[in-house]
């Protein structure tokens, strides 16, 4: 009986506990951290493959370019997206310069779970229309079950989805 009243005083294992109950936390810290830092960088990447593609859609108005070709230089520009041909849906809308009404808030993107590609708006508009174009990218989180990966919002096939949009006027010819 003196040995149990022994054992119940000592403090031997009191670092244990603490390691026990503090590296959890700092481990979801540190993978939450990772996951948005690398969504971050994607988006920027995604942001930078846009604006250089538009420079030569602002500036070539005298041809027209579809969406595919559109999407090769952005993916072209981005060339650290995974997958970008595949995982990257674009619209394109000329905006009404009397009521300067865009497109719906949320963007559509490509949904993974579904065969074929989403309807979007594409218009390549002409010399001095004001234009609206939005990229959405989508990824898998790093790690969808820990951390911010389990409270980010994604959709029915698990991927997060990154959007780019710019507003640019046409060059007049």
């Amino acid at each position: 009986m003196f040995n149990i009243w022994r054992r119940a005083k000592s403090e031997d294992g009191n670092a244990t506990v603490e390691f026990v109950l503090v590296v959890p936390v700092f481990l979801l810290l540190f993978v939450s951290i990772f996951e948005l830092g690398m969504a971050t960088i994607r988006l920027t990447i995604l942001e930078h493959g846009m604006d250089s593609a538009m420079r030569d859609v602002r500036l070539g108005t005298s041809q027209t370019f579809s969406r595919e070709e559109i999407r090769d230089r952005v993916c072209d520009n981005a060339a650290m997206l995974k997958d970008c041909r595949e995982n990257l849906l674009l619209e394109m809308v000329v905006i009404d310069r009397d009521t300067f009404d865009l497109p719906p808030v949320r963007a559509t993107c490509i949904n993974k779970n579904e065969d074929g590609l989403p309807i979007t708006d594409f218009s390549n508009g002409g010399p001095s229309d004001l234009m609206f174009i939005r990229a959405c990218y989508v990824i898998d989180p790093l790690y969808p079950s820990l951390g911010l990966g389990a409270m980010l919002k994604t959709d029915e096939a698990g991927n997060m989805q990154l959007v780019a949009s710019s507003i640019f006027a046409q060059e007049p010819n």
